[in-house]
This record gives structure tokens, sequence and C-alpha cells, in this order.
């Protein structure tokens, strides 16, 4: 009997000393806050372009169609550069060399073919409808896409968020009032991740259709950039008073 009243009073310290801290603990009041999203966008004319096309080549000699594969880059860079186009802004693709067979149960090789892809920048859009015509006519058969940028992208996307925080702030005033509430400082804010489009134009058929037709760059362009939407999102918390 007394090694179990000794037991219990060894056992009621420890059970005094875990609890204590737990019943001494002071918990910070909940913050009264309102949580808005605010989102902006910005229409902007592109003043570049970065054109994807290629050169694909066959023949039923491998030599042959590596050569003149290699004849028609040259030329196209050649046009590239005549168009003003810096290194920099002029990427080649590393050449493929594949063979072609036919669909028969004993397949017969029916030639090879050498491609290459060229990714060009062009800083200067009143030359675009020259310079795809000269592309043409180096030899260039495939377009893999077209897309238009704008060059400063930054202070535009920087003018989008300004206007998302300053959005979200009127929207979150405008619904505490209607509660009889005040907006007070900022207690967090987040920038959203939104996705950022750019004007994409895709269509082979389109260029060699017109490979002959395109106008020069005196005549009157036929190119419609249309506009690039930039757009910025935000969440904000605000305190309320």
């Amino acid at each position: 009997m007394r090694g179990r009243l000794l037991s219990s009073a060894a056992i009621a310290p420890l059970l005094l000393f875990v609890v204590q801290p737990a019943s001494g603990q002071v918990t910070c009041p909940n913050q009264r806050l309102i949580t808005v999203t605010g989102t902006a966008e910005i229409k902007v004319p592109p003043d570049q372009a970065i054109l994807t096309v290629g050169v694909d080549s066959r023949d039923r000699e491998l030599a042959a169609a590596k050569g003149q594969n290699d004849s028609q880059v040259k030329k196209a860079l050649a046009a590239a550069h005549e168009a003003g186009l810096e290194e920099k802004d002029i990427q080649t693709s590393a050449l493929t060399l594949s063979a072609n067979y036919s669909d028969e149960r004993v397949p017969k090789l029916l030639g090879y073919e050498a491609e290459q892809t060229i990714t060009l920048r062009l800083r200067n859009l009143k030359k675009y409808e020259s310079l795809m015509t000269q592309l043409l006519q180096a030899g260039v058969n495939r377009v893999n896409g077209i897309q238009f940028d704008v060059s400063d992208s930054r202070k535009f996307k920087d003018e989008a968020r300004t206007n998302a925080i300053r959005a979200a702030r009127e929207k979150a005033v405008a619904m505490a009032a209607e509660l009889g509430q005040a907006v007070g400082k900022p207690w967090a804010i987040e920038e959203l991740d939104v996705e950022i489009p750019l004007a994409h134009l895709q269509s082979n058929a389109y260029y060699l259709a017109r490979s002959v037709q395109l106008p020069m760059g005196g005549e009157e362009s036929s190119l419609g950039t249309g506009q690039l939407s930039l757009r910025a999102s935000v969440r904000v918390s605000f305190q309320l008073e």
C-alpha cells in the first residue's frame, strides 16, 4: 500500500509539469480580414514576330538530298540577313536525315529526306511580307508557326499588375462598405499565375498557296497582327477596421 502511494506522489508533479504550459498558453485573437482577387488586362499591338520555318528536301540519293537542303537553307539565311536580322535573332536546328520506304510487305527504299528548321525573330514588322516572300523563294517549304510579341513586355506586365492591385482594393472597399466596415492596411498579397497567350498563326497551306502572290515591301501590307493580351491577377487580404 505504501509503495502505491509513493508511486502516485511521484507521478503528480510530472502531470502538473506537463499540463501547466498548455493551461498558460496565450492565444492570439483571429484577424478580421477580407480577401479578394483583382485581375487586369492590357491590350498591346505587337512590334515583332517569331517565325519558325523549315526546309524539307527529298531525293533518291542521300548526298543529293543533303546538298539540296544545305543550298536552300543558306539562301534562306541570306534572305534573313538581307532583311536586317542580326545573328542573335537567327537560330537553325540540327540537320535531320531519314530514309523513306514503301508500305509493301517487303519495303523498298524510295529515297532520302533532309530536314532543317530555322527560327527567326523579326523586330521590324514592316519587313514581314518581303521576308516571307524571300524565304519562300529561297526554298522554305514548311511554316511551323508564327508568334507575334512585344519587345518591352515587362513594362506592360508591370502596368497590368498595378491595375490588378488597384482593382483588388476597389473590390474590397465596395464589399466591406456593404457590411458597414472599412478597409484598413493590407495583410497579405499574392500574385497568381495567369496564362498569357501570344497571337499565333499556323498555316502551311496559306503560305505555300501564296508563295508567288505575297506582296513585296513596297506594296500595301496584308498583315493583320491584332493585339496581344497581357494579364495579371493578384490575391490580397486587407484588415477590417
